[in-house]
């Protein structure tokens, strides 16, 4: 869903304190879904917040750094429209994507997008993806892509010699969104695959956290 509708002139602010846009626990908040969100249901949700920019553009827009100021929302859905689309959210946690990462148990099969092949074989999506971005994040590496009309992210971490999955989006248009927080070590034929992706990835230059308090941001613009 989109946050930023809920404080939409708040959201083009300049600068802002997060605190002032971020859903507070113990609140209600009516929230609309899209139309290719349709399998949502009532009960309990994990539903990813972004700053308005990097939900409206995107966290490779720029602004790689806004992962660090994300959050993950936990709550319950109740239904409040005939079409299922829209919904009363109870906010009962919020915690920073970065930290729900620490919460995750390893899992040994893979999360990560692969796609038939007309001999019966299949591949991983990222294997044929284009335009690569990449940042440094903190302790992380962003990667974003496409592939087709399919755009792709994750979000690594180096283990020793070994990468570390921690976040994975398979994003087509305009079918609905797969994205899942993990904790997975790839197996050598991906972690092969996304160290060139890293390697051979644009840099993308984000000078937007520099002169930022922790709780702060910008406000989101159409570049």
């Amino acid at each position: 869903m989109e946050w930023s509708r809920l404080c939409w002139d708040q959201s083009f602010e300049k600068l802002m304190e997060l605190d002032s846009i971020l859903p507070k626990v113990g609140e209600t908040y009516s929230v609309k879904f899209e139309n290719n969100e349709d399998f949502v249901q009532e009960g309990h949700a994990r539903i990813l917040w972004q700053p308005p920019h990097s939900e409206l553009n995107g966290w490779s827009d720029k602004r790689p750094t806004e992962i660090l100021k994300s959050y993950v929302i936990e709550g319950k859905l109740k239904n409040s429209s005939e079409s299922g689309l829209a919904f009363d959210l109870e906010v009962l946690n919020r915690i920073k994507l970065v930290d729900y990462f620490n919460r995750i148990d390893e899992e040994k099969r893979s999360p990560l997008s692969y796609v038939g092949q007309s001999d019966g074989t299949s591949k991983i999506q990222w294997q044929d993806a284009r335009r690569i971005l990449k940042a440094k994040v903190g302790d992380y590496i962003y990667l974003s892509g496409s592939d087709n009309e399919t755009r792709l992210e994750v979000i690594l971490s180096y283990r020793g010699d070994s990468i570390c999955l921690h976040y994975s989006a398979t994003l087509p248009v305009p079918s609905f969104y797969e994205t899942k927080i993990t904790k997975y070590y790839l197996d050598n034929n991906e972690l092969q695959l996304f160290r060139r992706l890293v390697s051979d990835a644009t840099h993308i230059d984000d000078e937007s956290d520099d002169m930022l308090m922790e709780k702060q941001i910008y406000g989101a613009e159409y570049w």
